[in-house]
């Protein structure tokens, strides 16, 4: 909060700031009870999301994320001559070729053109992020390429299990070409 305060704020006494944190905090809190939530949108997950394949999809990005993540907590040169680094690779391979599957599998359906040009995306995605993995020459540039790939995993959750909002339109076949 302070961050954004003017520099006449700056000065104040903790006492000030506290108060100031608290009353910001209160206000936030009672907007927050007077905006309604439509029922069940805590836990709504789009329908494509129950389907086998799919809740597949979102159960190994999320896996993966996770795995991305420990990895990311320490990164270290050395993670890539390690074997769990093969097997990851290997993982993050297969679940590139789930997605494109998705995307053909929508196409195929005729249905929507927003998640089916998203997994195809995510599907291209997910091998660049990982050839940025094993190109890095620190730890610094492992740790921000590992970054990069567990926000790609938390996107391929989050296109799968969220329900549509509205149909944008969007065609593949000017995003990508007749794939």
């Amino acid at each position: 909060m302070v961050a954004f305060a003017p520099q006449s704020c700056m000065s104040q006494s903790f006492v000030s700031q506290s108060f100031m944190s608290q009353t910001f905090m209160s206000l936030a809190f009672l907007f927050a009870l007077a905006v309604p939530v439509p029922a069940g949108a805590d836990n709504a997950v789009s329908a494509i999301s129950r389907e086998p394949f799919y809740a597949g999809i979102v159960t190994t990005a999320g896996r993966l994320e996770h795995q991305t993540d420990a990895f990311a907590a320490k990164p270290t040169m050395a993670l890539l001559g390690d074997a769990r680094f093969a097997t990851y690779a290997q993982a993050i391979q297969a679940l590139s070729d789930a997605d494109m599957k998705g995307h053909l599998d929508l196409k195929a359906r005729g249905t929507d053109n927003d998640l089916k040009c998203i997994m195809m995306g995510v599907s291209l995605d997910l091998p660049k992020k990982l050839d940025a993995i094993r190109a890095a020459k620190s730890d610094a540039e492992l740790g921000t390429a590992l970054s990069n790939m567990s926000a790609l995993l938390s996107d391929n959750v989050d296109v799968i299990v969220t329900p549509a909002t509205a149909d944008s339109g969007l065609d593949c076949v000017i995003e990508f070409g007749n794939r």
